[in-house]
């Protein structure tokens, strides 16, 4: 919407949805309101309409709702890095919980048993996150007076928040930012800086600087500045993760490391790997992840879409025989190695596999299936994989309830059952929600 169509309208916040936007109705038109809570009155923005939907955000409120809360951070609601910090945090963690449930009850399915939700530090989880980078020119129109912002997108836009701290962010990475911010402001190249990766370890830090035009000298050594005061390692970025520049330090191993205290296991990471980014609740899904396999002595587990290990060792540990399959060859290679680095080789087996495929096929011995698929689902050949007799459960771990609930359809009209589903806070103060489910063949059930 241009300029002259924005618009303030008073309207009363009737519900919340599970991604922490009020809604409303104004003239028979539906309002999304961000900052908006159920029997609240406000005055809302329109700053945007898409499909017949206005989004807004809310400028004053009139009658507050007992659920509201002071926003730990001051940028909130402009950031886009949260979307329910306003929002007492057990009532939002009932919204997440539910949002499973309404997904799963639109193919009529009910788990036997529901699992207690499992939460843990709501402020500074976050190890890994991209930043978008935005140069805004001086009012004057002179080169001295730009400003440049470092930040999460604005919600219902594509423009980078003005924030000078964040309370999601790891500690080490949340107090980069000023001076990152401050650094970038300095380069020759700073308009041509579309956005920073931010990775954290155990130990060690990473800032990955995405430049599209080539860096000289003086940039390159404000850089090596920034990374030398924080002793955070910089990487320069000039095109695709295969263009990956390590510039400090010069001597560093080319990965990271995190740990899985409870089972003795160390991971080597490189900073452009997949991984979870909250440690504390990656701790607690592994924990529930290796309960739900169950894995005796020899029994044969396979972990599709098992990136660089992180289930597939907790379950070899427990005495399984893992199969992991992964379409991305990095990242089966650092499971290679965190299998050696771990004594754990001989009951891992690890292979490039593209599982979207129509001609992968699951292994005939396989009894246990261990699914952790990105947002879009386990994919079309779930049903295909499910014809296997031996197989007799299905553990599956979910970002997104939608293509959760889907799949959980496919295993049940192949004779499995929810025997259990719980949800876990990997993304606190975000709509974002990790589902665990666990499906049992009905045979052997009754077995």
């Amino acid at each position: 919407m241009g300029r002259r169509r924005v618009r303030e309208v008073d309207i009363r916040v009737s519900a919340v949805s599970a991604d922490g936007l009020g809604e409303g109705e104004i003239d028979g038109r539906r309002v999304r309101i961000r900052n908006g809570l159920p029997g609240e009155e406000v005055t809302t923005r329109i700053l945007k309409r898409r499909g017949g939907v206005w989004f807004s955000e809310a400028q004053s409120i009139r009658h507050p709702s007992v659920d509201r809360r002071r926003p730990a951070c001051e940028a909130f609601p402009r950031c886009g890095g949260c979307a329910m910090q306003h929002l007492d945090y057990e009532v939002g963690l009932q919204l997440k919980s539910q949002s499973v449930f309404v997904e799963l009850d639109r193919h009529g399915i009910v788990p036997r048993l529901v699992r207690a939700s499992v939460s843990g530090p709501r402020l500074h989880y976050r190890h890994k996150a991209r930043l978008g980078v935005r140069c805004l020119p001086a009012k004057s129109g002179g080169e001295a007076g730009d400003e440049l912002l470092v930040g999460f997108r604005e919600s219902f836009s594509s423009r980078v928040a003005r924030i000078s701290d964040c309370k999601v962010l790891a500690v080490p990475l949340a107090g980069l930012l000023p001076d990152l911010q401050a650094t970038l402001g300095k380069l020759n190249q700073k308009h041509r800086i579309p956005q920073v990766e931010v990775v954290a370890g155990d130990v060690e830090q990473a800032f990955i600087v995405r430049h599209l035009e080539p860096l000289d000298k003086a940039d390159r050594e404000h850089l090596t500045g920034l990374a030398r005061r924080h002793g955070i390692r910089a990487y320069l970025q000039a095109g695709g993760y295969d263009t990956l520049e390590l510039l400090w330090p010069r001597s560093a191993e080319p990965w990271l490391t995190y740990s899985i205290i409870d089972f003795g296991l160390t991971y080597r990471f490189y900073v452009t790997d997949f991984i979870q980014v909250n440690p504390y609740m990656n701790r607690m899904l592994a924990s529930s992840v290796a309960c739900a396999v169950c894995p005796e002595p020899g029994i044969v587990v396979a972990d599709l879409f098992c990136g660089i290990g992180n289930f597939s060792l907790v379950v070899a540990r427990l005495g399984g025989l893992v199969k992991g399959y992964e379409a991305n060859a990095g990242a089966i290679a650092r499971a290679q190695t965190n299998a050696a680095l771990n004594g754990l080789a001989s009951r891992c087996e690890f292979r490039v596999a593209d599982l979207y495929d129509p001609d992968y096929e699951l292994p005939a011995d396989v009894q246990q299936l261990l699914l952790d698929p990105p947002r879009s689902g386990a994919g079309p050949h779930l049903d295909v994989w499910l014809r296997s007799r031996a197989l007799q459960r299905v553990v599956y771990i979910s970002c997104n309830p939608v293509t959760f609930a889907s799949d959980a359809a496919v295993l049940i009209k192949n004779g499995f059952t929810l025997a259990e589903v719980g949800i876990f806070d990997m993304f606190p103060h975000t709509s974002h929600v990790e589902t665990l489910g666990v499906f049992v063949r009905e045979a052997a059930q009754a077995g």
